[in-house]
């Protein structure tokens, strides 16, 4: 099964950002828009694991966030992430210092468990569209999509299972650790 430990979104928020994706189809040829219901950060993807390592995964996430409380983390701006003529188009997490520390103690967690190293890093952002094909430029798809900042509140993580049904990218909760 295919894993990612993720902050998910009240539906509040993802309908928030819902309206930030319709912003955006009006400057896109073409593109694969995320689902409203699948609207989510990742903070940690997994990749390709067995029923036997899910013990494992949450064992790490539950150290990880021992005496780990919530917290706030802010919405802020539209980016991509080139790709020849097509684009990942996201929308941007303010610098939030504690998500930083909570994917630090997560990483060595996961390590502590027999997992990887991850060597891209935590890059904080919320996938909105892929293989995106803007109309404009970058520039004027920031400046004519921009939106208010928004502040969310962080109050556990996810392990998610990503499959398929049909034509249809299903995210399936695993299990969620509370932030104290």
């Amino acid at each position: 099964m295919r894993l990612f430990i993720a902050v998910n979104f009240d539906n509040t928020v993802k309908k928030y950002i819902g309206g930030i994706e319709n912003k955006i189809k009006g400057f896109v040829k073409s593109g694969n828009f995320v689902d409203e219901e699948n609207i989510h950060l990742t903070v940690r993807f997994i990749g390709e694991a067995d029923s036997d390592e899910l013990e494992s995964l949450c064992i790490a996430m539950n150290e990880a966030c021992s005496s780990f409380k919530g917290f706030k983390m802010a919405l802020n701006g539209i980016g991509f992430f080139p790709r020849g003529n097509k684009s990942i188009v996201w929308a941007g997490i303010e610098e939030c210092r504690p998500l930083g520390i909570l994917y630090s103690r997560l990483e060595k967690s996961l390590q502590r468990q027999g997992f990887g190293r991850n060597r891209q890093g935590l890059s904080p952002h919320i996938t909105l569209a892929r293989e995106a094909v803007l109309r404009k430029s970058y520039d004027e798809v920031k400046r004519e999509a921009a939106f208010e900042r928004l502040e969310i509140n962080v109050e556990s993580i996810t392990l998610m299972e990503s499959r398929r049904e049909g034509s249809k990218l299903i995210y399936v909760p695993r299990y969620v650790q509370k932030l104290k």
